[in-house]
């Protein structure tokens, strides 16, 4: 629980900033995922992405005068939330990427990038923070729209939606790890954590699970550019979350399809089935209401019931 803590300070409009920024960076990095995908597998990409995302980390720590030192990044007295963030994170671009890979650009993004609506859940399950009720109405209706993209125009379902889904929620869940983290945490600890973990997992699955790869100065290239992409990604999440709440600058994460279709269509000419329309739609009027309806007193805890 984090009632005892002091929070960080609001800063919503660099936080909402950032996250726009960011998602810009998101969509690049999807781009290159699916541009990659023919040449590379998925566990050579994840594994690409978290060696860079570290390596750039580190540079910065000892580049930087404000940075920790590389000896204390790993100090820490809040091991559950980082093993929670860790585990959750890694596993949540695992659903991401074989989303991207086996879907189209803007389907296999969508459906990914609905973590937002389950950040208040977790937040609910996790941590106990009431969700006011009138935000049910935003949540419903993006919860709606979400099955609209869940099935865009197939006349039979396909299962595989089901991965980057399980993705959303795993990210939903680091997204409320990396709020909590930020009370105490400063960014570059919060990442060195998640990079090094993902370097380890990644690292093992790819030994364990081998497959073909084309190894290019243009494959390599797109891996590169989606480690690269990545990195900023991360970085920019976290410190936009250490200036507003997640559940309140998340959705703008969206913003990333509307720069995925652009790019869907100039790359490969197509288009946005209707009911992927529709159901972004429905998803962005539920996380409009969400913003609107959202309290000032943001964190509303549920008290544990007591033993009788």
């Amino acid at each position: 629980m984090i009632q005892h803590l002091k929070r960080p300070k609001k800063r919503t409009a660099l936080a909402i900033t950032l996250m726009v920024i960011a998602t810009v960076v998101l969509a690049l990095q999807a781009l290159f995922v699916k541009l990659a995908s023919p040449y590379l597998s998925t566990n050579f990409l994840c594994f690409s992405r978290f060696f860079i995302n570290f390596v750039m980390l580190m540079i910065w720590v000892f580049i930087s005068p404000t940075a920790p030192k590389a000896s204390t990044l790993f100090r820490t007295t809040n091991y559950r939330h980082h093993a929670a963030r860790s585990i959750f994170g890694v596993f949540a671009v695992y659903g991401f990427y074989l989303g991207i890979t086996h879907l189209s650009l803007t389907t296999g993004t969508l459906i990914f990038f609905s973590f937002p609506l389950f950040v208040p859940l977790v937040a609910r399950l996790w941590l106990r923070v009431r969700i006011v009720k009138r935000l049910w109405w935003g949540l419903g209706i993006a919860f709606l729209g979400l099955l609209f993209v869940l099935r865009p125009g197939e006349g039979v379902f396909n299962p595989f939606v089901i991965v980057p889904l399980i993705g959303a929620i795993f990210a939903g869940t680091a997204s409320v790890a990396i709020r909590t983290l930020n009370y105490t945490e400063p960014w570059e600890k919060i990442t060195a954590f998640f990079f090094t973990f993902g370097v380890v997992v990644s690292a093992a699955i790819l030994f364990l699970f081998p497959s073909h790869e084309i190894y290019t100065a243009k494959s390599l290239g797109y891996a590169f550019l989606v480690g690269f992409f990545a990195g900023i990604y991360q970085i920019l999440l976290t410190i936009a979350a250490k200036f507003a709440p997640m559940r309140l600058i998340s959705p703008f994460v969206y913003l990333s399809f509307i720069f995925g279709a652009i790019l869907q269509y100039f790359i490969w000419g197509q288009t946005v089935p209707p009911g992927e329309i529709l159901g972004f739609a429905l998803i962005v009027m539920g996380t409009a209401l969400l913003v609107f309806l959202y309290p000032k007193n943001d964190l509303q805890f549920h008290p544990p019931k007591k033993k009788p």
